[in-house]
């Protein structure tokens, strides 16, 4: 009875040293943590999504209405968005357009990995890229090489209004054109001017050539712009421009004819008004230019208009 009274006891014993130590392992053991949009992990994948619109005239792409007097602009599918957060590229959106033939609101959205992301932080998202070059145009408003196809440039500004899991949202996203859409055209002698290339140059010096974005800062490097078409023409052309000056400036022309030795000069005076804001569209069909006349010392005595 002794026996089986110890054995018994030892049995007990060793049940309970077993409980204490499971007990023990399961108090070690971390919980759980329970995630929210203020402790998520940095460089967590995050899915952005925008609501875009394109209120502003010329933006991307562009479409020519009333019998080509107004330019208004449209999204596609084909095109980007870039994502900035405090001067650094966290992607891309795709788009994703509204229905309709030529919609001018749409879906932005992509998947980017963040370090960090808050409700009140600013996002800068750009069309489509961050240098942007304005020589070397071919006066044509779509197609390839065009300035729908290659020098247009818009930017917009949103905060991050909501987060919920991994998904966030912005407020409202509303493209500014960062240039102006000119239509210029050019007579001689009372007809039209085939026009072979022109080298347009400003009286203030502020016609934007290269436009970069480093770490969040923009540098702009200003002179002549060249406009080649692909043949010469007597048709009107569309230049992309971003004029930085905040007063009145004169754009100055200089023409070579369908005849590589017939060079014409012209000149435009750009009020301030039209370049208070980027991203108008302003025409001038008839631009009258005229042959320099070089006197004994070589310089031109002609004035164009």
């Amino acid at each position: 009875m002794i026996k089986e009274d110890r054995m018994m006891k030892t049995k007990l014993l060793f049940t309970l040293c077993i409980v204490a130590l499971l007990a023990s392992c399961r108090q070690e053991l971390p919980e759980e943590p329970v995630i929210g949009p203020e402790d998520k992990p940095e460089s967590a994948e995050w899915e952005i999504t925008v609501k875009a619109s394109k209120e502003d005239v010329g933006t991307k792409a562009l479409d020519l209405v009333n019998d080509g007097a107004t330019l208004n602009a449209f999204w596609r599918s084909t095109e980007r968005v870039k994502v900035y957060k405090a001067g650094t590229c966290l992607g891309t959106l795709r788009v994703i357009p509204d229905p309709g033939e030529k919609p001018l609101t749409a879906t932005l959205s992509g998947k980017f990995a963040i370090d960090g992301l808050a409700v009140d932080d600013e996002l800068t998202l750009m069309i489509p890229r961050d240098e942007w070059s304005y020589s070397g145009q071919t006066g044509l408003l779509t197609g390839t090489g065009s300035i729908e196809d290659t020098y247009d440039y818009a930017l917009a500004t949103v905060t991050v209004s909501g987060i919920s899991g991994s998904a966030a949202t912005t407020t409202d996203a509303t493209f500014t054109n960062q240039q102006s859409i000119y239509r210029f055209g050019f007579k001689a002698g009372g007809s039209r001017l085939v026009v072979k290339s022109i080298s347009l140059t400003d009286a203030n010096g502020s016609l934007v050539r290269y436009r970069t974005l480093d770490a969040g800062i923009w540098t702009s490097t200003f002179g002549a712009l060249e406009l080649t078409p692909a043949a010469a023409t007597s048709e009107p052309f569309y230049i992309a421009l971003r004029n930085e000056s905040t007063d009145a400036d004169t754009y100055n022309f200089i023409i070579t004819g369908s005849d590589d030795e017939a060079l014409f000069v012209a000149h435009k005076d750009i009020p301030a008004a039209a370049l208070a804001a980027p991203g108008q569209f302003l025409s001038a069909k008839s631009i009258t230019a005229v042959q320099p006349d070089f006197g004994p010392s070589g310089e031109s005595t002609s004035n164009a208009l």
